[in-house]
Order: structure tokens, then C-alpha cells, then sequence
């Protein structure tokens, strides 16, 4: 194909003359940067927008991604209007593998400044290339050929405000830009949608928005698209081919245990005359590949960070370790089948006394809350047994199919940029995990930290700080044989309620939590976003990951509450609740966000 772009409105500056952007042969899709240029101020350039438009609708303008990394996307033509009303100006188009022209390497000086001035920007959108075999997440050079064809006309009219601050080639901010939390509005937008406007947001943020956001796509569909990701993989060598077979044997792995699971639990209820409800029934082979196809692309998603050095490959990948023991596979598999014929049967009865827990009693310890009281997700003992701790990571992965790990992962890179960033003569790099569950996203923090990290984790759960205790102590076990134990101290564990952590003020420079506020009334939110905030040192990192909410992915928000059947009573809530203004409101500043796949992951920093 062909696309020609042509303007006189930049004659005023210095070599440009009716400039031409032109791109020849196949198009691939691509994330496209524009650079709108205004001839009445002096700087004679705006700041560069990157523009992301799902197939067939816009989705945000945000900053310039990295020329380098920037992911399949839509191509674009763009017009800017001067707020004056005066004739449009040239939007220049920027392919990836396409060297700036010298032109415009000569006038990079100015791409890169920004001057303060309110631009209303409107994009006329006039080709998009939708593509069955590329998916959103691959490499440029690993772009397959797009199959289908569909035209869009869609315009966008936002308000900018550009400042004076620097646009950095990665898509942040100048080292002028402060984010600031917004006042209070009349914004009825969904909360996953507002917050998209403080945050410095990750092209992650836009492909998952985008991702079959105007329907969902048929089995067919969704096993080309798979078989476009494993070909992707297979070609980058044999590093990312490693990788590749083992999650997919991870997925498939899962799969086999739902199916498992579900089929005891039929044959119980059948054997006991008992009604069973089991979220397998209500899958059809459309949603049941889409669930499959997400878990690829959380893995594509996860390997592009591998693969570009921001953390390393996940440690239990390597040789030897225990989860790929068949002892351990029928163990785990024998576990959770056995679970699943239980909590299938409690959530197919809904009865008040099937959430109940032997803490549930009022004459239990005060160091138990009211909220804390319940079988989460129907769970035999919720929190409070150590059968639960040992079938709770094969139950939640079985649940998201394999891709839970990888969603975690979004909270690793803050954290690991944070780490290199920071003066070593500092000290010891101090981490503070709240609600670490079974310590097994502890681990991998552990694996990308300076080895002499101090690590802290609370958890209200003695059980649960059991397994996150003999998960640390394999973990450093492991690191010993490979002869990397150096200065490794044990994982701090202790028992504790998130909203009353008892540590000083500042004892930490990062604070992490993850999978805890869906689970708390919202009143809680607030305190325990206080309490974190509190023991942060100044300077220091807060990595929040959480389900997404409403917003996040609208094409979801009509299903999203259902996952509150499964025994989550302050769900529904959570989906709906501002959870930036809880940090906001505890002095902390927002900075970035990630999205895979149904989880999110927020950064705020103590200033």
C-alpha cells in the first residue's frame, strides 16, 4: 500500500518546505506517533502525542511511545486545528523501522521541547488495517501481514494542556511534569476510566481497552490469532521457544484441571442427588478460546519485558525446579480436584452458612475483623486452614488459566526500575509486602532485588505466613545451588492486619500489595492506603495490582461484578470505588499504571 501525507502550513520552519511524509509497500500496523506542528509560536512545535486507536474507535492520545518497542497498532492521518480556527496543520506520521529523515532529525530539538499553550486537538481518522495474525503486543519486526481491511472515520476533540517539561522518547514525563491528583468532579465516568488521567499510562493500558472492545471474536477467530503467537515465538529462537512451550503447557496444564475439577464435581453431585454450579457450565467455545487467547497474550506481554532486560525470566522457569515434578503435578492436581468438588458445590448452593469459617464465631480473636470472617471464594476454611494455603496458588491459576503469574508481573517492573534507580549507598534496599498470601509473588520480587534486599511480609493468616515461609526458604535453597546465595537474609514474616501495621514511620522505600483491596470494605481501603503511606520512607515507591474495574476494559463491565458470586462480598464495590483518591488522600503521587489482562497495576510515590 500506499500513504502519502502532504502540507505547506510549516514553511515558517527552519528547511521545511510543503513537507511530504510518505510510507511505501506493505503497511504494518503500528502505533504512530504524530508531531503537530503550529506555525504561531515561537518554539515553532508541540509537544509529540502518541495517538492509539482500537480497530474501528479511538481510544486515547497520550505521549510518544519508544520508537524502538512500539507495538502493532492502527495507522493514522491526523489533522491539528489551531484553537483560532485557522486551516489545519501537517501531522507528521512515524513509522517503526523508518529513520527520521534528516529533516527531522535536524529539528529533533524541537520535537522534544514543549510549550505552554491549550490546544484543542482534532483527529481525523481516515484508514485503519485490522489484523487477524498480529497481535497487539508483538515486536515490529515480528510484524505478520494484515489480512483484513476496514475504513473508520471517527474524529476525537480533546482539550491539552501542554507544559514546559521535556517529552522523554519512553513516553514519561520531563523531569519538570508533576502529575498531581485531580479535585473532585462531577466526573461520572467509571473509575478505570477517570484514572487514566492522572497516571502516566503504559501502551499496555490502550491494547487491553482496545482488545476486542467492539465484540467478541469467534473460536475460529481466537485460534488464528493463537497460532499467530505461537509462530511469533517459535521465530524469535530458541530462548523465547523455551519460554513459549512451558506456558503453554502451564495453560494447557490448568485447563485440564478445571476440566478435571469439574467433572468430580458432577459426578459428587450426581452420586449425593446435590446442585452444583460450576462457571465451566456457562462457557461456550467463543468466551472458553478468548480466555486461552488472553492468557497467550499475557504471555507475550510478559516475554517483551523479559526480552527488553526490564526483569528477568521467572525463576521457577529454570531446570529442576519442583513444579515441574510430576510427584508435585499429581499432588497439586489431587488437591485441587478435591477442593473444586466443595467450592463448586457452596457456590451452586449460595447458603449464608457455607461462607462461614471456624473464626466466623464472635467469640473468636479480636485480631480477626468482621470483613475477614468469610470463605473468600467459597474455599474450604477461607484463609484460615493450611489445606487452603497448599491449594491456593494451583486453585487461582486454575482459575485464570495459567496467566496469573504474568498479571502479577505488571506490579514487578515498577519495582525493579525503582531498585536500579536508586544510590546504593543507601543502603539496603528495604520492601515491605502487605497481604503476601502464600509468598510466592515475593519470591519474584526476591529474584530481580539487589540479593541484599531487606524483605518484610504481613499477612493476617498464620497459614498462609507458613507458606510464604517455606516458599522463601526454597527459593533461597534454589539460589544456593546455582551458587547466587551471597548475602540473602531470610524473609521477615508477620502476622498482621494491613490496616494496623506495626512498624515506624518511613521503614520502608518500597511498599507492595496485591489481590488485597477487592477483598476489604471500602472504609478499609482508605485506612490501609494511610498505613502504607505512613511506613514509606520519603522518595520512596508504593506498587499497587488489583483486579481491573470498570473501565478499564468496557466491553467487560457488564460481566466484571459477576466474579462477586464467587463469595466476594465487597467486589462489587471495589469495581466502582475511586482507589486512586485513597493514596491521593494518604499524600502520595500517582505515577504510572499497566494493565494485562484483568489485572492492573498502579504506582505512587512518597514525595
Amino acid at each position: 500500500g500506499r500513504l502519502t501525507s502532504t502540507g505547506n502550513s510549516c514553511s515558517k520552519l527552519p528547511g521545511w518546505s510543503a513537507p511530504r511524509v510518505e510510507v511505501t509497500g506493505r503497511l504494518p500496523a503500528l502505533f504512530c506517533s504524530f508531531l503537530a506542528l503550529s506555525t504561531n509560536l515561537k518554539s515553532s512545535a508541540v509537544q509529540a502525542k502518541l495517538a492509539y486507536i482500537g480497530i474501528g474507535r479511538i481510544e486515547q492520545v497520550g505521549r510518544r511511545a519508544r520508537e524502538h518497542s512500539r507495538p502493532s497498532g492502527t495507522i493514522l492521518v491526523a489533522s491539528c486545528h489551531r484553537q483560532d480556527g485557522h486551516a489545519p496543520h501537517l501531522s507528521h506520521l512515524h513509522a517503526p523501522h523508518l529513520p527520521l529523515s534528516p529533516i527531522a532529525k535536524a529539528n529533533r530539538p524541537a520535537w522534544d521541547r514543549v510549550t505552554h499553550r491549550a490546544m484543542k486537538i482534532h483527529l481525523g481518522i481516515v484508514l485503519a488495517l485490522r489484523l487477524d495474525a498480529v497481535a497487539p503486543f508483538s515486536a515490529p519486526s515480528r510484524l505478520g501481514e494484515a489480512r483484513r481491511q476496514l475504513l473508520v472515520w471517527s474524529t476525537l476533540e480533546r482539550e491539552i494542556v501542554l507544559d514546559d517539561s521535556p517529552a522523554f522518547a519512553d513516553g514519561t514525563p520531563g523531569s519538570g511534569t508533576t502529575l498531581t491528583a485531580p479535585e473532585k468532579s462531577d466526573d461520572n465516568r467509571p473509575p478505570g476510566e477517570r484514572e487514566n488521567d492522572t497516571f502516566q499510562c503504559d501502551p499496555s493500558v490502550w491494547r487491553w481497552r482496545g482488545f476486542q472492545s467492539d465484540e467478541l471474536h469467534t473460536a475460529a477467530e481466537n485460534l488464528a490469532q493463537m497460532t499467530s503467537i505461537a509462530s511469533r515465538f517459535v521465530r524469535k529462537g530458541p530462548k523465547a521457544a523455551s519460554y513459549w512451550a512451558r506456558h503453554a503447557g502451564r495453560t494447557t496444564y490448568f485447563v485440564a484441571n478445571a476440566a478435571l475439577g469439574t467433572a468430580a464435581s458432577q459426578l459428587h453431585s450426581s452420586l449425593t442427588g446435590t446442585a452444583q454450579s460450576s462457571p465451566i457450565n456457562n462457557l461456550n467455545s467463543d468466551i472458553a478460546s478468548r480466555l486461552i487467547l488472553e492468557a497467550f497474550l499475557s504471555y507475550e506481554q510478559d516475554y517483551a519485558k523479559i526480552e527488553g532486560g526490564e526483569y528477568s525470566e521467572p525463576w521457577d522457569m529454570k531446570r529442576g525446579h519442583r513444579q515441574s515434578s510430576p510427584i508435585n503435578v499429581a499432588t497439586q492436581t489431587s488437591r485441587f480436584v478435591s477442593e473444586a468438588i466443595g467450592t463448586l458445590a457452596r457456590r451452586g448452593r449460595q447458603a449464608e452458612e457455607d461462607k462461614n469459617t471456624w473464626i466466623t464465631d464472635k467469640a473468636s480473636p479480636d485480631l480477626y475483623p468482621e470483613y475477614y470472617r468469610t470463605a473468600f471464594h467459597y474455599q474450604t476454611d477461607g484463609w484460615m486452614s493450611k489445606r487452603s494455603a497448599d491449594v491456593y496458588e494451583t486453585s487461582t491459576e486454575t482459575l485464570f488459566l495459567g496467566r496469573q503469574d504474568c498479571m502479577q508481573r505488571t506490579a514487578l517492573q515498577p519495582l525493579v526500575d525503582f531498585s536500579k534507580g536508586r544510590d546504593p549507598k543507601l543502603g539496603p534496599l528495604r520492601v515491605l509486602e502487605v497481604a503476601c498470601g502464600t509468598g510466592r509473588f515475593m519470591t519474584f520480587m526476591r529474584d530481580n532485588l539487589p540479593l541484599n534486599a531487606e524483605c518484610t511480609a504481613i499477612d493476617l493468616s498464620p497459614y498462609y505466613l507458613d507458606a510464604a515461609r517455606e516458599n522463601d526458604e526454597y527459593w533461597r535453597k534454589f539460589r544456593r545451588e546455582e551458587g547466587m546465595d551471597g548475602a540473602i537474609k531470610p524473609l521477615r514474616c508477620i502476622q498482621s492486619k494491613a490496616e494496623e501495621l506495626p512498624f515506624e514511620d518511613g521503614s520502608f522505600d518500597a511498599v507492595v500489595c496485591v489481590y488485597l483491596y477487592h477483598e476489604l470494605p471500602r472504609d478499609i481501603r482508605a485506612q490501609v492506603s494511610s498505613e502504607m503511606a505512613r511506613v514509606l520512607g520519603k522518595d520512596g515507591i508504593l506498587v499497587f495490582a488489583d483486579s481491573i474495574q470498570k473501565g478499564d476494559r468496557p466491553i467487560l463491565d457488564s460481566a466484571l461484578g459477576n466474579f462477586g458470586n464467587m463469595n466476594e462480598p465487597y467486589y462489587g464495590d471495589y469495581i466502582n470505588d475511586d482507589l486512586p483518591r485513597h493514596f491521593f488522600s494518604a499524600g502520595l503521587t500517582p505515577k504510572t499504571k499497566t494493565v494485562c489482562s484483568t489485572t492492573k497495576a498502579l504506582t505512587f510515590q512518597k514525595e
